[in-house]
């Protein structure tokens, strides 16, 4: 675990210094394509039949091809800013392709694209600039949303770097077909999800595709719904929920707003925070949204 977490900090580092050699201080001048000249990358775009992206390395000078089919401009970001990542980690690559999978999952047995997926939530999203931009109030998706206008990011990848950066005890989750798919939590939040379990139907017909929209105000649940280990079955939670329809999946925002008591069991802190054993986010978690 603990090697684990320091290779983690080098692409924090080194994304972060970066942005501080170039003297970047705004959200507006995050231009990833100009930073990869900066850094010896030329970007390009074409149509690219089974990756993502790709990334071809000459010495100290790199050219890094994105897919021009990704639709969104959040989502073509964090490939380029991916690729970018290997550039400056990897240095005895010279081909790097990458997959969608590779792209948007943090796979605990691919080193290199945990990596490169760190260094490109850092870059895009640098905890300097970033974390200024909080409320000072509670969480809000409402937050996540303006965050991810300004930062030019996905909702799901703004989303995780918010709760990873946040000192309220939140979490975020991906919801499909009212089963529970994968979560990211904050520092305090001291819980684990039901990853896997199905929604109560309460909270289900809260998140229902079906229903014409998702309720966009917080809502409190029961806490029981969403958490492993509860004893007090009357303890609830914030909740609030926007529908990602193009992907059919439900990104949720979690917050504890009542004290907790726990069962006697205490769940493993190494719990994963994914479900492993589904299709939907093969060995890790999907950063596609």
């Amino acid at each position: 675990m603990n090697s684990s977490r320091r290779s983690l900090a080098f692409p924090l580092v080194k994304a972060e210094e970066i942005i501080k050699n170039l003297q970047i201080r705004e959200p507006s001048e995050i231009q990833i394509r100009d930073i990869s000249m900066v850094r010896g990358v030329y970007v390009k775009e074409k149509i690219l039949e089974g990756s993502e992206a790709r990334l071809l390395r000459k010495g100290s000078i790199g050219i890094i091809t994105v897919n021009n089919r990704i639709p969104e401009e959040g989502r073509k970001r964090f490939a380029i800013a991916h690729e970018l990542g290997h550039f400056e980690l990897h240095t005895v690559s010279q081909l790097v392709l990458c997959a969608e999978e590779d792209m948007y999952v943090w796979n605990k047995n691919k080193e290199q694209e945990i990596e490169a997926n760190e260094f490109a939530a850092s870059i895009l999203m640098p905890t300097e600039i970033f974390a200024p931009h909080f409320d000072a109030g509670p969480p809000n998706i409402e937050i996540v949303r303006d965050l991810s206008g300004k930062f030019r990011t996905t909702l799901t990848a703004t989303a995780l770097r918010y709760v990873q950066l946040s000192s309220e005890p939140c979490a975020a989750t991906i919801t499909k077909n009212g089963i529970i798919k994968w979560y990211k939590k904050s520092p305090s939040f001291d819980f684990h999800i039901k990853v896997g379990e199905k929604l109560s139907p309460i909270i289900e017909d809260l998140d229902s595709h079906d229903v014409e929209e998702v309720p966009t105000r917080p809502t409190k649940v029961p806490a029981s719904a969403w958490l492993a280990g509860v004893k007090n079955e009357e303890a609830l939670i914030f909740e609030q929920s926007i529908a990602l329809r193009s992907y059919g999946v439900i990104l949720s925002l979690l917050w504890i707003c009542d004290k907790i008591q726990r069962s006697h069991r205490r769940y493993d802190e190494d719990e994963p925070e994914f479900d492993l054993a589904n299709p939907f986010t093969p060995d890790g978690k999907r950063w596609r949204w």
